[in-house]
């Protein structure tokens, strides 16, 4: 609830796709980290009619295509499986090395997509989040944008019992353009989102200073926000109906799309296919003009193992260091990583 602020502005006035060819090589890509937070996602790709309401009426059931911690599906809108925390940080930035890797082959007409990554207090607690920062920074990844929904709370507790950092500084001290904001607030996300995709020369992280359980009340009336108590948990019974009808929903129809809600995602989808149809139509001019990385570029994205000469590979008992060098010298001699 405290992240739905971000995701909305993001995926109604931002995110690049073709809304009739989810699998576009062309498309931005989100990557969720907290795979928790699936209901927040879920809605965003309902209003885009990737689900229907009987979707997501089926969220966590046995055989939903809406399980509770979503699984890769690009027809549906899903880039990535969740794992352990952590790991959506590694997946987007790994995304925007091959952005920059197939761009540097084939040029900017074909990739010129950015990857949005969403991160949480938990993730950002994981070591591997500082291998990724690192790195990501360091090869001044501009084509990554991370959206940090900054609550302060994580599993059991408030983030003060185990992590009291100053968490842009970090990131700042690994080279990234950091901006700090109020999450919550769609003009400032509009702005920093603005910001990040005029960044030339370094990755992004927005530290949205965001509220748990953003308009939840309590069974009593009282606020429900800043809980620790919902960060897993239902909100249930009367704190459900005094959610819902706080924040404006309809209690008879608590699934109901209102028509000003589903016009704002459906004006964007019209809007994305006249950006599409430009793209589509200099695609097919460079593939023309390019029919040898076209015909590389269809390998490189048809799931196919790249056909590589494992000759000069030989393999002997105790020479694992040489046996990885010359592992190396093949893949170099294939052109797989050159």
């Amino acid at each position: 609830m405290g992240g739905a602020d971000f995701i909305n502005v993001l995926f109604s006035e931002f995110l690049v796709f073709d809304p009739d060819q989810p699998e576009w090589t062309g498309r931005d890509r989100f990557y969720l980290d907290p795979g928790h937070m699936s209901p927040m996602l879920y809605a965003a790709l309902t209003l885009q009619r990737k689900f229907t309401i009987d979707d997501i009426k089926q969220f966590r059931q046995w055989g939903s295509i809406t399980p509770g911690h979503p699984e890769r599906d690009i027809a549906h809108g899903i880039e990535n499986s969740s794992g352990p925390l952590g790991q959506g940080h590694a997946y987007a930035a790994g995304a925007a090395v091959a952005e920059k890797f197939l761009e540097a082959r084939l040029g900017h007409t074909m990739m010129q997509h950015k990857i949005y990554a969403f991160i949480s207090d938990g993730g950002v607690q994981e070591g591997i989040s500082a291998e990724v920062g690192r790195l990501a920074g360091n090869l001044g990844l501009n084509n990554l944008i991370m959206f940090y929904d900054a609550n302060n709370i994580q599993l059991s507790t408030e983030c003060g019992a185990v992590m009291d950092e100053d968490t842009g500084m970090k990131y700042r001290a690994w080279g990234w353009n950091v901006l700090e904001i109020d999450g919550n607030d769609p003009d400032a996300i509009r702005e920093a989102l603005v910001a990040a995709n005029k960044e030339e020369s370094r990755p992004t992280l927005i530290i949205g200073r965001t509220v748990m359980a953003k308009g939840a009340l309590q069974a009593d009336g009282s606020s429900y926000e800043n809980s620790i108590k919902t960060h897993g948990a239902p909100l249930g019974g009367d704190a459900y109906r005094n959610t819902v009808k706080n924040l404006g929903g309809d209690l008879e129809d608590p699934f109901k799309i209102f028509p000003e809600v589903q016009k704002l995602y459906d004006d964007r989808a019209a809007e994305l296919r006249k950006i599409v149809a430009e793209r589509h139509a200099a695609e097919a001019q460079w593939e023309k003009e390019n029919p040898e990385k076209a015909a590389q570029m269809r390998e490189w994205f048809s799931g196919k193992a790249p056909k590589i000469d494992w000759s000069g590979l030989v393999q002997k008992r105790d020479t694992l260091h040489v046996t990885v060098l010359q592992l190396v010298s093949v893949l170099l001699q294939s052109k797989f990583l050159t």
